[in-house]
């Protein structure tokens, strides 16, 4: 008998824990499931004696599309533990005590953005697109806004929460939440030089990282998310946006069927 697919590949060499995301089929989004194992693969990297730790897509096209909306759309069960396993995930991110890099190219969204947000360095293609589609539900993303502003000011986190227009590369560059923008058709060679450069200075990455553990208290953006879940939760239960989403979903299943 065969076993369920790894939708998390955790894949160590050399003192670099990868952490592969593989559902392409469903591009990338992710389950309670898919999140419970990011969580437990980044909090043990001290145990395993990890000293960086590396996001990036099996796909060759996309990052991740955020959350798997029909999971969560399945019932308030589903919900909960999808909120739980994105707050662990990203709280788990803050504690890293190791750098953390993520390569991306296509889209990320929704929580897609929030695990770009929460890396030490992102090495981008220049196809690479961000984009926050909550506001099309009629919903607002409270959980993304508090991820993005660990890296981009809370003027800056609305708009692009507000807007749900995408994000391109090059304006994600500027604005802090990409650290390397690298040409979309030579990225599989570019980005292994430019992780291996980043490699080689990873007693300087630790301590940038130390750094943002005593300037960026892991505990202050425990205390926001807490705050702000019971809103993530509420958006949920507003007048039509379960409506909404059940469209989407079917638009989906009708696209699949074609």
């Amino acid at each position: 008998m065969t076993g369920a697919p790894t939708l998390v590949r955790v894949e160590d060499a050399d003192g670099l824990r990868s952490l592969v995301l593989d559902r392409a089929d469903k591009a990338n989004a992710l389950t309670a499931a898919m999140l419970a194992d990011l969580r437990r693969a980044i909090d043990s990297v001290a145990r395993d004696g990890i000293g960086m730790v590396v996001l990036r897509s099996a796909s060759p096209a996309l990052f991740c599309a955020g959350g798997d909306i029909e999971e969560f759309a399945s019932g308030p069960a589903m919900l909960a533990a999808q909120g739980e396993g994105l707050r662990d995930v990203m709280l788990a991110l803050a504690r890293c005590p190791v750098p953390v890099v993520a390569l991306a190219r296509g889209k990320a969204a929704g929580a897609g953005v929030i695990l770009l947000a929460m890396t030490d360095i992102v090495i981008a293609a220049e196809d690479l697109s961000l984009v926050c589609p909550e506001i099309a539900f009629n919903m607002y993303p409270v959980i993304v806004q508090a991820a993005l502003e660990t890296k981009i000011s809370a003027a800056r986190a609305r708009q692009l929460c507000f807007s749900g227009q995408p994000l391109a590369a090059p304006a994600a560059l500027e604005l802090g939440l990409v650290t390397d923008v690298l040409a979309a058709e030579a990225f599989d060679a570019l980005s292994a030089r430019r992780l291996a450069f980043y490699a080689e200075r990873r007693e300087a990455l630790a301590i940038a990282r130390k750094a943002r553990l005593r300037m960026e208290p892991p505990d202050s953006l425990a205390a926001r998310i807490a705050s702000l879940e019971p809103l993530m939760h509420e958006n949920f239960s507003r007048p039509g946006v379960q409506d909404a989403i059940r469209a989407y979903l079917a638009r989906l299943r009708g696209a699949r069927a074609d």
